[in-house]
């Protein structure tokens, strides 16, 4: 993660101070462009993952459980 913010940062500093503010807008703009294309061609997975989420998360709490419980039987 340290690595992505410093090549971010290295990035930024090439860029004039004049040109961050109207970059930034372009790039906001094209991630919700592309959110709500995304949004508009997965609409019924994402609401059938919505629905079926509860439903799994007994399911998640015991596989949670059991990888703590691997977990503490290995030796230090």
């Amino acid at each position: 993660m340290q690595t992505i913010i410093e090549l971010y940062n290295k990035g930024l500093e090439t860029i004039p101070a004049a040109y961050r503010l109207p970059l930034a807008i372009i790039i906001l703009i094209f991630l919700v462009v592309a959110l709500v294309n995304f949004m508009r061609k997965n609409l019924l997975w994402i609401v059938i993952f919505i629905l079926l989420l509860p439903a799994a998360w007994p399911a998640l709490k015991q596989v949670g459980k059991t990888t703590v419980e691997l977990l503490q039987r290995i030796p230090k």
